[in-house]
């Protein structure tokens, strides 16, 4: 309890600053948590899609007036069990991606989209498929209930990090067909 107090007193003025940079009043913004604790924000009546994230060495925040939002950050370098690549990757992800993508930039992108649905990591990464849809977009399948879900991640690397935002619409879709995001 005393370290969610401290990070909500650490990111409050960020996320303050951040409304008033898209307009809004920063004065009037509160920041909540859903049941599952994903945050939010609340100015009036208009709720904001939060995400927080952060490592030793960075923390982001990110807000979205539109919809949810996620966002990972992990340093480039960050040493990693080597098994950790095969328990992440989903059985059909490897064909489909480039021999370079690092585990640790593959983690960012799946974690931002599980913040974007609201699970984090309560769904295990490998139920998640990537597919590549330009030099830093991402698409992220995922099913949840009867929903199977297609949700836009960018990935770019940033002072020595990774960070991966997931936001904007997602497509859900129920037959299990999941569409392709290549030209």
């Amino acid at each position: 309890m005393a370290d969610d107090r401290r990070e909500e007193d650490a990111v409050l003025p960020m996320l303050k600053e951040l409304a008033v940079r898209q307009g809004m009043d920063g004065g009037l913004f509160e920041l909540r948590k859903h049941e599952t604790g994903k945050p939010y924000g609340v100015i009036g009546d208009r709720t904001i899609g939060v995400s927080i994230s952060h490592c030793r060495s960075m923390l982001l925040c990110g807000l979205h007036t539109g919809g949810e939002i996620g966002i990972d950050v992990e340093p480039d370098k960050r040493r990693v069990h080597p098994r950790l690549f095969e328990r992440i990757c989903h059985p059909e992800e490897q064909s489909r991606l480039p021999d370079d993508l690092c585990c640790i930039r593959m983690w960012t992108i799946k974690e931002a989209a599980l913040k974007y649905m609201g699970t984090g990591l309560r769904m295990a990464m490998n139920k998640i498929r990537l597919e590549m849809t330009g030099e830093h977009q991402f698409a992220a399948f995922m099913e949840s209930g009867d929903c199977s879900y297609s949700i836009p991640v960018s990935s770019f690397p940033f002072r020595d990090h990774w960070i991966a935002v997931a936001t904007g619409t997602n497509v859900a879709y129920r037959d299990r067909q999941q569409p392709s995001t290549r030209a």
